[in-house]
């Protein structure tokens, strides 16, 4: 028969599990249109962290890039892609 070790830490009515240390949240990218003067613009956008990655003036240049990116997920294991190769963060 096997002993079983006790629990030693006490769980409280109200308590949480702990948050993800890893910081491995999915990444997820989404292209959104939006207006630069008169020009029709496409910006690939990264969530959760709301980073602009890209403007591209055609709309399938942005879809190719998020495709790519959803389906790679190459930045995944950094948290997202580094600011400096961002354009800025969206609000």
């Amino acid at each position: 028969m096997r002993k079983y070790r006790k629990q030693k830490v006490r769980f409280h009515k109200g308590d949480r599990r702990p948050g993800n240390r890893n910081g491995n949240t999915p990444l997820t990218y989404r292209k959104r249109m939006f207006k630069k003067g008169k020009d029709i613009l496409w910006r690939v956008i990264e969530h959760p962290t709301k980073q602009i990655v890209a403007e591209y003036f055609f709309e399938k240049d942005a879809s190719a890039l998020v495709r790519f990116q959803n389906k790679n997920k190459v930045w995944q294991t950094n948290g997202g892609i580094p600011k400096f190769l961002c354009i800025k963060a969206s609000r």
